[in-house]
């Protein structure tokens, strides 16, 4: 049998935790910090990093996908990698079918030290109200509503309350939108369709791999 290991980012932890339940997923799963698709270099390093520490399997699965071009020129030297074939987790969760003028958030973006509430209060602490405003509608001025998306793996009640707040500051409104989450089912049963990038052993992730 071969040998797995998934290489994850935390924020999507709620999806992957319900679904290796599900399947009954035993191979190992390595989460890192949420948030480094913020600096895509950081985020190469890292996970070239956490790649060669795993050389010992047959393949590595990744969560992450072009991730602002974060993942671009990594490399396995001695086993497959098999990552999702879209640019960013909210594009693999709803497949494609985003509205730009959405703002997408599930549990674990709200969680974030720069989710939206946080945002919010970081900004208006240190600007005041008046000039805080402002600088807000900079932000998140071309969004006409926050979409909370329901992967149906967290408390999606309790999450929604707490973007309320932020959803009211902004003058934005506020939506709930499904997921089945059938991309991150399908990288962890094996089921690589279309919808995956599949390199062979040494071969680099490129941009071209997404389009």
């Amino acid at each position: 049998m071969e040998k797995k290991i998934l290489i994850a980012c935390a924020m999507q932890q709620d999806e992957i935790e319900k679904y290796r339940k599900q399947l009954n997923i035993t191979y190992p799963v390595v989460y890192l910090q949420r948030g480094l698709h913020r600096n895509p270099s950081v985020l190469r390093n890292l996970l070239q990093q956490e790649i060669d520490r795993h050389q010992d399997v047959d393949i590595i699965l990744l969560t992450y996908g072009l991730c602002g071009r974060g993942t671009e020129g990594i490399v396995s030297w001695n086993t497959e990698l098999v990552m999702p074939r879209f640019h960013d987790c909210i594009h693999q969760l709803l497949e494609n079918h985003v509205d730009k003028n959405s703002l997408y958030a599930t549990r674990a973006w709200t969680i974030d030290k720069e989710s939206i509430g946080g945002q919010c209060s970081t900004v208006l602490a240190a600007y005041g109200r008046e000039r805080g405003m402002e600088v807000l509608d900079t932000i998140y001025g071309d969004y006409e509503k926050i979409t909370l998306i329901d992967t149906q793996s967290y408390d999606i009640k309790k999450t929604k309350d707490g973007l309320k707040r932020p959803a009211e500051l902004l003058n934005k409104k506020l939506a709930v939108e499904p997921s089945d989450c059938n991309i991150i089912r399908k990288l962890l049963s094996g089921k690589w369709d279309c919808n995956f990038v599949h390199l062979e052993k040494g071969e680099r992730v490129t941009e071209r791999h997404f389009i």
